[in-house]
């Protein structure tokens, strides 16, 4: 996982003060242990966490720290973004108290804090397996914006502050769709080539412009930006590896171009009423030519972009996304589509 992303987050949860007023009628109210605002996970140091347990209902996920980067463990071993932690992590180091509840474990079953058979369960584990910390989120009280809470190895039960971000327990929703990856305002050529033959649109200028335009014709805006819209979106519905559906052939491709020189292939396959895609970077345009990233263009790419282009392989080349069939749509596009 990067790093400094996880001393982003301890530094954050760290410098943040401010005390936040009680609101609502208190249940069973005792004396006040953590300040009014102050943090549930008192001491976490998101640095130090190289595991990660989620569990609600019959749904379980559970990650792993290796090397920079945090993997799904399971049946593929999947390398999830480390912005999808990042937001896990933060989500919870960020609770904060606003009051004490309970203390009375009879109390727990109706708050959602009674552990894996009530709400959400999120445990952090250390470099050595060893647990950090666990908290059991509970559910929402009623015309407040908080929910209650419980460190998983304590009785106090707590209401928080503010609502908890979306964590997810779904395998599916911790796929990369970062495909191409980035901002698109770093890139600067689309191709789309199928067996309806290819076309490419410039985006140097600010605005898209299809290239080669015949005579007497000219864009249609509006479809170069619905073209556009639907390229922003990766919709992903399961994940495979390569050798499972090696018998795909893959007649479609994009390829998006970036102001670094790196070229990101996005290759797409039919079969049985099902749509797949796969995915590559290669380094200073040599995909548009048909060469290898090792080729004598890669050669003279920039260490940075050789770095990004190796990254984003390492996570990739071992996949199959499935995704919605809007994208072979985009995919069997004509540039006669895009003109009027």
């Amino acid at each position: 996982m990067d790093t400094k992303h996880l001393i982003l987050l301890a530094a954050v949860a760290a410098v943040l003060t401010g005390a936040v007023a009680l609101l609502g009628v208190m249940e069973d109210r005792q004396e006040v242990t953590l300040k009014e605002g102050s943090y549930v996970l008192q001491g976490f140091n998101p640095e130090k966490v190289y595991g990660i347990y989620i569990k609600q209902g019959d749904e379980t996920l559970i990650f792993k720290r290796r090397d920079e980067r945090f993997i799904l463990t399971g049946k593929y071993d999947y390398p999830v973004s480390n912005e999808q932690i990042n937001r896990i992590v933060k989500a919870i180091a960020d609770i904060r108290c606003a009051e004490r509840v309970t203390a009375d474990e009879r109390n727990h079953g109706a708050l959602g804090v009674a552990g894996e058979k009530g709400g959400l369960v999120v445990r952090f584990f250390g470099e050595s397996g060893q647990k950090m910390t666990g908290i059991i989120i509970g559910r929402d009280r009623p015309g407040f914006p908080g929910f209650y809470v419980r460190m998983e190895d304590e009785k106090q039960v707590y209401l928080s502050t503010d609502t908890l971000p979306a964590v997810s327990t779904k395998t599916v929703d911790y796929i990369r769709r970062d495909l191409p990856p980035g901002r698109k305002s770093d890139y600067i050529r689309i191709a789309c080539m199928n067996g309806s033959g290819a076309f490419s649109l410039d985006l140097r200028e600010g605005r898209p412009v299809v290239e080669d335009i015949p005579k007497r014709q000219r864009q249609d805006n509006r479809a170069v930006a619905e073209f556009l819209k639907s390229l922003q979106q990766f919709p992903v519905r399961n994940l495979y590896r390569k050798a499972d559906l090696a018998t795909l052939t893959w007649p479609a491709r994009l390829e998006f171009q970036r102001k670094d020189g790196t070229v990101y292939r996005v290759e797409l396959a039919e079969k049985d009423g099902r749509h797949f895609a796969r995915a590559e970077a290669m380094a200073d345009g040599s995909a548009a030519e048909g060469h290898a990233a090792g080729g004598d263009k890669a050669k003279d790419a920039s260490q940075p972009t050789l770095d990004t282009v190796g990254a984003f392989n390492r996570d990739h080349e071992a996949w199959i996304y499935e995704i919605d069939p809007s994208w072979m749509r985009v995919a069997r596009m004509k540039q006669a589509d895009l003109l009027e």
